[in-house]
């Protein structure tokens, strides 16, 4: 039979919802051909207050990769990502820790320079962010959990359908096979004091310390595919 609903994404954020307009707009009087690309991974909640989640982990550097490409071919790329996922360009920086901090220097000023020993890849990496800026070639949008995802992606493709079939959409995110209906969500923290977790499959637990997982045959990623399908025609 058919398999569950998918979660409903939440709205939009405004801001987000008018950004992604104004920013199709501009691309659209420049003649650009746009991209929508994803990136990262999705994080399911186990609980309404949430303390727990299920995680699809991605770095994101071949989304991050791929949108460089993108801008350097004369794309627009609007880029939907995992929060503190890899970025554009900032792929050319180590991730936050000693390497990152032993590789700058406080000069008098102050001010702070940076070791092109260290950072060999730092000078191109900032002059191809700060031309895709100031181009206005780059739409980041960020996400973190799985309705936000949805709902951005949502947002993104009617904001991109006066483009109809030049589209690109590369959805290179890790996007969640589970779910938690928010009607069989518990409110409050599992507690592991009441017994082991048990994660069930289409099944809804009869337990205190049962969570009912709901698993869809088509993956979230292919749903988000078919309400593209839907939205540009």
């Amino acid at each position: 039979g058919r398999p569950p609903t998918p979660p409903a994404p939440v709205p939009a954020p405004p801001p987000a919802s008018a950004r992604g307009g104004s920013w199709a707009a501009v691309q659209r009087e420049r003649g650009r051909l746009v991209a929508l690309v994803t990136s990262g991974g999705t994080q399911v909640p186990l609980e309404a207050r949430a303390v727990r989640f299920l995680e699809n982990f991605s770095s994101g550097r071949r989304g991050a990769a791929s949108a460089e490409r993108l801008v350097r071919a004369g794309y627009g790329v609007c880029f939907l990502h995992r929060a503190r996922s890899a970025f554009p360009w900032a792929r050319a920086l180590p991730p936050p820790g000693p390497a990152l901090l032993d590789a700058l220097r406080v000069q008098p000023g102050p001010s702070v320079a940076a070791d092109p020993d260290a950072l060999p890849g730092l000078v191109p990496a900032l002059l191809g962010y700060q031309r895709a800026k100031e181009a206005g070639a780059l739409l980041p949008l960020e996400f973190t959990s799985l309705t936000e995802y949805l709902a951005l992606l949502r947002a993104a493709a009617r904001a991109l359908a006066p483009f109809g079939s030049s589209v690109m959409f590369y959805l290179a995110a890790a996007v969640s096979d589970f779910y938690i209906p928010a009607s069989e969500m518990p409110e409050h923290k599992i507690q592991s004091s009441e017994g082991p977790l048990q994660v069930m499959h289409f099944l809804l637990g009869t337990g205190p310390y049962s969570v009912p997982c709901w698993i869809s045959l088509a993956k979230s990623v292919i749903w988000s595919e078919i309400w593209l399908l839907d939205l540009m025609c």
